[in-house]
């Protein structure tokens, strides 16, 4: 095995293994020693892969991360029936099977701990590759909209992404499976709970 393929497999495994913590726990509860425990190697090690510490992993990992989501959106709304329901059905089901992105957290506690610049490039990678694809999902789908929210897709999209991260936690306590969970949210984002 070459040295090469080695180090991009153990970068890969650090970065795995924080993407993991950081998940779970948000950049301000993880410490560098905690990665390189689940990894079962000296902390000084991870200095190879990120020299610049704690905060230069935790941004490759959410980089990382966020470009996989949204490529996955994308794939998923491109095979969805063409439907606004089918496309949220379809990128729901997906979202509330994979741990939450906790973007409240991130934004509230996580990115006020980094620098400036970096806390921008992912506050912009958040936009890009989580939100924006639901919110033009919705701009697409805007003639159906009331006329009052027509104007702001965005509003709609994010308590989309919203209410999914809080059914990944609901869904623990119910019966319903999870495609039964992200139809009821999708009838209650678009219908509305009140009889007419």
């Amino acid at each position: 095995m070459s040295k090469r393929y080695q180090s991009n497999s153990s970068r890969d495994a650090v970065l795995d293994a924080a993407e993991q913590l950081f998940a779970a726990r948000g950049y301000t509860a993880v410490t560098l020693k905690h990665v390189s425990e689940a990894l079962g190697m000296k902390q000084a090690s991870l200095y190879y892969h990120f020299p610049l510490g704690k905060e230069e992993l935790y941004v490759e990992v959410m980089l990382r991360h966020l470009e996989r989501r949204r490529v996955m959106l994308e794939r998923l709304m491109a095979e969805a029936p063409p439907t606004l329901e089918g496309r949220l059905l379809q990128i729901g089901t997906w979202l509330i099977q994979q741990p939450p992105l906790n973007a409240g957290r991130m934004v509230l506690s996580d990115l006020p701990e980094l620098s400036f610049e970096k806390s921008a490039q992912l506050e912009e990678a958040m936009y890009r590759c989580a939100f924006a694809p639901v919110e033009q999902l919705f701009a697409q789908h805007r003639h159906q909209l009331q006329y009052r929210l027509q104007a702001d897709p965005g509003f709609i999209g994010g308590a989309f992404l919203s209410a999914i991260e809080a059914l990944y936690t609901f869904k623990r306590y119910g019966v319903k499976t999870d495609d039964e969970l992200v139809a009821d949210l999708i009838s209650l984002l678009l219908e509305g709970a009140l009889k007419s």
